[in-house]
């Protein structure tokens, strides 16, 4: 189990990753909210002008990103329509392991 410094660290890069993504999309025109989870699993609500062909896309990028920051980890990042309440519309998965990535679609 990792200790109260090796958790805080963690909770820091988790923020740091969360604000690149922000500040990457200041006008939220393509994500209006990210969230990281206990499972370090990325939720994005997406803004309703982006289309669905983009979706696996996005996702594969922010696989990317995510793997640069917590290398080696198995992610997972999960996508939600803008309604209320949110709609998860896709689920990508990177094996930290062997490095593939995965994307299936809700619809």
């Amino acid at each position: 189990m990792a200790g109260p410094d090796a958790r805080s660290n963690f909770k820091q890069r988790q923020l740091a990753f969360l604000n690149r993504i922000r500040e990457a999309d200041p006008q939220q025109r393509t994500i209006e909210r990210a969230m990281l989870n206990e499972q370090n699993e990325l939720g994005i609500i997406l803004d309703g002008n982006v289309g669905m062909d983009r979706i696996p896309d996005l996702m594969r990028m922010m696989l990317t990103e995510m793997a640069r920051e917590f290398p080696g980890q198995d992610l997972t990042v999960l996508a939600y329509t803008p309604s209320n309440p949110p709609r998860k519309i896709g689920t990508a998965h990177l094996d930290g392991r062997t490095r593939e990535m995965n994307y299936v679609s809700e619809n």
